[in-house]
C-alpha cells in the first residue's frame, strides 16, 4: 500500500509546540510588565489610618509624597466604631522619608483632576515608621463641603445685594430722587450755560464798543495835548505864583476884617438892652409931645382932636 503525505503537513508537531511557546513567552513578558508596573516584585510595607468618611478615597488610587508616586491604597473597610479603616502599600525604599510625624491627606492633582493621597515628609530626627502601624490622617474640606462654606460665605453678600437692587429700583428712594435732580440740573446748566454764552457775546460787544470808546478819547485827548501852547502855558505859570501871593494876602485882610467885626459885635451886644430902653422912651416923649401939641389953642383953638394912634412903650421891639 503506498502512502502518500502532504508536504505542507510535515513537521507540523513542532511548528505548533514553537507557536505555543512564543505565546506562553509573551504572556509572561505582559505579566511581567504589568507586575512591575504596580509593585508586584517590589518589596513593600502596610500603614494604616483611620477617617470619618470614605468618600473620595478608593483602592489602587495612588500614594504619593512630594509628588512622586510611592504607593497604592490597597484595602478600604469599616471599623467597630463605624469609621473607614484604609491599608495603603508603600515602596520600601521610601521608608526612610516617613518619620512619625508624617500625615496623609486626600487631594486632588489640580482642580479638576484624580483624587490621591498625599504623604508627607517627617522629620529625619523622628523615628520612621514601621510595616503595620498608623499614621496620622489630616482631615481636608472636599468639594461640597467648601461648596457648602462658600455658599454661608455668598449668603450675606446676596442678601446684601439683593437689598441694594432693591433700594436702587425703588422709586422712592433717595438714589432715585438723587438722580432726578441730577437730570433737573443738568437741564438748568445747559439753560444757565446758553444764558451765560449770550451774556458773555453781550459783553464781549460792550468791550469792543468801550475800547473803540477808550481809543478814540485818547486820540482826541492826545491831539487837545498837542495842539496846546506849550509857550502860553508857561507864562500862565508864571503868573500864577504872584496871583496866588495875592490871593494869600487879601485872605489875611478878610480874615483880619471878619476878626475885628467879631470883636465890635462881642463888645457892643452887653449894651444893645439899655439902647431899646432909651429908643422906647424917647418914641413915648415924643408921642405925648404931640398929644399935647395936636390939643392946644396954638395949632387947633380947642378943636377936637381926631383919633389917632398912640405909641406905647415897647412898640419898637414889635
Amino acid at each position: 500500500m503506498i502512502k502518500v503525505e502532504d508536504p505542507r503537513f510535515r513537521n507540523l508537531e513542532r511548528k505548533i509546540g514553537l507557536f505555543i511557546l512564543v505565546a506562553l513567552t509573551g504572556i509572561i513578558l505582559v505579566v511581567a510588565l504589568v507586575g512591575v508596573q504596580r509593585g508586584v516584585f517590589t518589596k513593600t510595607y502596610t500603614l494604616h489610618f483611620t477617617v470619618d468618611r470614605g468618600t473620595g478615597f478608593s483602592k489602587g488610587m495612588p500614594v504619593k509624597l512630594s509628588g512622586f508616586r510611592i504607593g497604592r491604597v490597597t484595602d478600604l473597610a469599616l471599623n467597630e466604631q463605624a469609621m473607614v479603616a484604609i491599608t495603603i502599600e508603600v515602596d520600601h525604599k521610601y521608608k526612610k522619608w516617613i518619620r512619625s510625624d508624617s500625615t496623609v491627606k486626600l487631594v486632588k492633582e489640580g482642580l479638576v483632576g484624580d483624587s490621591i493621597v498625599e504623604v508627607a515628609v517627617g522629620s529625619l530626627n523622628k523615628p520612621e515608621i514601621r510595616d503595620g502601624e498608623s499614621i496620622s490622617y489630616v482631615k481636608t474640606k472636599g468639594l461640597d463641603e467648601m461648596a457648602d462654606e462658600i455658599a454661608e460665605k455668598v449668603k450675606p453678600v446676596l442678601h446684601e445685594v439683593r437689598e441694594i437692587i432693591a433700594y436702587v429700583n425703588d422709586p422712592n428712594s433717595d438714589l432715585k430722587k438723587t438722580i432726578h435732580n441730577l437730570e433737573i440740573l443738568t437741564r438748568n446748566l445747559e439753560q444757565t450755560r446758553g444764558r451765560a454764552d449770550l451774556l458773555l457775546a453781550s459783553t464781549t460787544r460792550n468791550l469792543e464798543t468801550i475800547s473803540q470808546r477808550s481809543t478814540s478819547l485818547l486820540e482826541t485827548t492826545t491831539r487837545k495835548i498837542d495842539s496846546l501852547d506849550v509857550a502860553k502855558l508857561n507864562t500862565s505859570l508864571e503868573k500864577l505864583p504872584p496871583l496866588l501871593e495875592k490871593t494869600d494876602t487879601a485872605m489875611a485882610t478878610v480874615n483880619a476884617i471878619s476878626a475885628e467885626t467879631k470883636k465890635l459885635a462881642e463888645q457892643a451886644f452887653p449894651q444893645i438892652p439899655g439902647l431899646l430902653s432909651r429908643t422906647d422912651e424917647l418914641l413915648f416923649n415924643t408921642d405925648r409931645l404931640m398929644n399935647n401939641l395936636n390939643n392946644s389953642w396954638l395949632l387947633g383953638g380947642g378943636a377936637a382932636s381926631s383919633p389917632h394912634r398912640s405909641i406905647s412903650a415897647g412898640d419898637s421891639h414889635d
